[in-house]
């Protein structure tokens, strides 16, 4: 063949196959982020791959839909905040830019990114969760977390133009076509999805053991300057740039208010919530109630497991920061605005709360401290 002819012909075919792959990956859309947008039964309506790029989509999702508001904080918010519950109020349109095992650091760095993406932004809100503020230590994966940083072109061919979207979207057409059911994803909103069926019975009995694995990471409970100083980081980003900034106490199940109250924890959570309730506003949901204190069982209204509220508690402390006719009927104390005067009786309340909980609590009570033995015992023996 003629040298012409063939590269001629080389082009032609590599034009082509460029053209199969981009209306493939496009049609598919295994990620959601696809300028065709468009969603077929037994095609792409279910996206399973959303879940395992979290970190890479979120700034895409917040450039393109331009948020009013931006939820932040760690998988607690991720799976209990559907923006959409915002419509029609001053905070819509609305995104969950939550990441899962966030650090404060990395909140930080992600408000950062997401104001230069997003222009019309106006409000954020924050979460505020006890042990993101602990001195921990040290991992490559929290490390990493802190050290990454976003680059916009390289994530966005990473989404678009690459072997993993061509296999997520292979993956992606043959759950649709074989399976087609609700699955784990993340939604275009940004929060995750949960499919029917989750039995959270399974998670609430893991606790007890659990639990004291997560204290070998956390051995000292001592707050960690260096988050303290991310709090204040936060502040100071939403003030110099007009801003809304509200903090808000995510819901706290019995099982670790009890973990707080055996360890001896609550003066260290009263110095972390005075310190916080004097940067910024602060509303709190983990007020002892009938939601916060939901009893176990394999479907619940509230909780997914000890640490990750429902969708359905999330909707209703949505609709609580809505406010005026946005209400429904929830316990009286649901939310409350927390002030450095009211930390001392917040804590108090919660303490009593838990105690009279473990009373009835018998069976929960006698695991724990089984699991508590064990795991002095294995110190014990490792110290020898």
């Amino acid at each position: 063949m003629h040298p012409v002819r063939f590269f001629g012909s080389f082009a032609s075919a590599s034009v082509l196959l460029v053209g199969l792959f981009f209306a493939f990956t496009f049609i598919i859309d295994p990620y959601g982020v696809s300028p065709i947008s468009t969603t077929h039964e037994h095609v792409n309506r279910f996206k399973p791959a959303r879940v395992d790029i979290d970190r890479l989509i979120k700034p895409l999702e917040v450039w393109k839909y331009q948020p009013k508001t931006i939820f932040l904080g760690t998988s607690r918010v991720q799976q209990g905040f559907d923006p959409s519950v915002m419509t029609g109020s001053r905070f819509a349109p609305a995104y969950n830019g939550s990441i899962p095992a966030s650090t404060v650091a990395l909140t930080v760095s992600n408000l950062k990114t997401y104001f230069a993406l997003d222009r019309q932004l106006k409000t954020v809100v924050v979460e505020l969760f006890l042990y993101p503020f602990i001195k921990a230590k040290s991992s490559a994966f929290i490390d990493r977390q802190q050290n990454q940083a976003f680059n916009f072109l390289e994530n966005a061919a990473m989404l678009f133009a690459s072997w993993d979207v061509l296999k997520a979207s292979g993956d992606t057409l043959f759950y649709n076509l074989i399976t087609n059911a609700p699955v784990y994803e993340i939604k275009p909103g940004g929060y995750f999805f949960y499919p029917p069926g989750h039995d959270a019975k399974g998670p609430f009995a893991g606790f007890a053991a659990g639990i004291w694995k997560l204290q070998d990471t956390r051995p000292d409970m001592q707050l960690d300057s260096d988050a303290i100083r991310s709090l204040h980081d936060i502040v100071d980003i939403c003030r110099d740039n007009d801003l809304e900034l509200i903090l808000i106490l995510t819901p706290n199940h019995a099982y670790d208010d009890f973990y707080i109250d055996s360890i001896g924890a609550w003066d260290l959570m009263k110095e972390w919530l005075y310190r916080v309730a004097e940067l910024a506003t602060v509303y709190s949901f983990s007020q002892p109630n009938a939601w916060v204190d939901e009893p176990v069982s394999p479907h619940m209204t509230y909780w997914n497991d000890p640490y990750h509220f429902t969708l359905e508690m999330g909707r209703q402390m949505q609709l609580k920061l809505i406010g005026g006719d946005h209400w429904e009927v929830v316990p009286d104390n649901f939310m409350a605005r927390l002030t450095p005067d009211g930390v001392s009786g917040h804590i108090e309340q919660r303490r009593q709360a838990v105690r009279r909980w473990a009373t009835s609590e018998k069976e929960f009570v006698k695991r724990f401290e089984e699991e508590r033995k064990k795991w002095i015992a294995s110190k014990e023996d490792s110290n020898k």
